[in-house]
């Protein structure tokens, strides 16, 4: 959880927790090992979807090591060897800048082994602020035209989007949750810059990457707004990829 960054901004939770989609999972047949990035070699089960919520048997953990860098940052390492036929270090450091409202996510993978690893990964952004409950007073804004896929949650009764913002038409109730996947971005990082604004209480964070969105979930629930951008993350043998998420938290003047 991200609580109470700065003095002037002390109104935004957030749980940046990230995901990796799994790789080898399609190929692998049941009793057969496959890669989750951060969490190692995982036993397919049975002859099924992927699932994230499934619980998967643990055949190669990694070790992990936690180093504080500074009062205001902390570095996690992932180190895996031959793992599903994998081998990474994985860093990821959380840091807040001097004298700003703002909290930065490094994040650098190193292939270590000798297939190419090629997956994609995201944030959760679970996003609450000031405790309010999700309403028509949250607007979130995303620099292009918003258009839907498949069938969207909730779209008409609980949600709505309008040019490049989505709204809610009303409260939440307790059980009810929004999902849909968003399109409209194009391939280049500028399109990752979004906008969490609650118009009663005035505050905000602005999210931006150094990556393009190749994915867009958006998922909500009564107590947390959640929009979910994918990057392609690709590393040959030998080779390191690095990405950075910012957060701006700020209020409206």
């Amino acid at each position: 959880m991200v609580r109470d960054i700065r003095p002037e901004v002390t109104r935004c939770h957030q749980r940046p927790v990230e995901e990796f989609t799994p790789i080898g999972y399609e190929t692998a047949k049941p009793g057969e090992d496959f890669l989750k990035i951060g969490v190692g070699s995982l036993r397919k089960a049975a002859d099924a979807p992927y699932r994230f919520s499934t619980t998967y048997e643990t055949i190669n953990p990694g070790k992990w090591h936690v180093e504080k860098k500074g009062k205001d940052a902390i570095e996690f390492t992932h180190e895996l060897t031959d793992a599903a036929g994998y081998s990474y270090r994985y860093r990821k450091t959380v840091k807040l800048l001097p004298g700003k409202p703002t909290l930065v996510l490094e994040h650098s993978l190193t292939n270590t082994g000798s297939k190419p690893i090629e997956t994609t990964v995201y944030d959760h952004n679970f996003f609450v602020i000031d405790n309010q409950p999700t309403s028509p007073d949250f607007s979130v804004t995303f620099p292009f035209q918003l258009q839907t896929k498949g069938t969207p949650r909730g779209m008409g009764t609980l949600f709505e989007t309008r040019t490049n913002q989505i709204t809610y038409l009303r409260e939440l109730a307790k059980g009810e949750t929004t999902h849909c996947y968003l399109t409209g971005f194009g391939d280049t990082m500028k399109d990752y810059d979004i906008r969490i604004e609650n118009q009663k209480t005035g505050a905000g964070v602005r999210i931006t990457c150094d990556r393009p969105i190749v994915q867009l979930a958006y998922w909500s629930m009564p107590a947390a707004v959640c929009p979910e951008p994918y990057i392609q993350l690709k590393a040959e043998p030998g080779k390191e990829f690095t990405w950075k998420i910012q957060y701006d938290y700020y209020t409206k003047q």
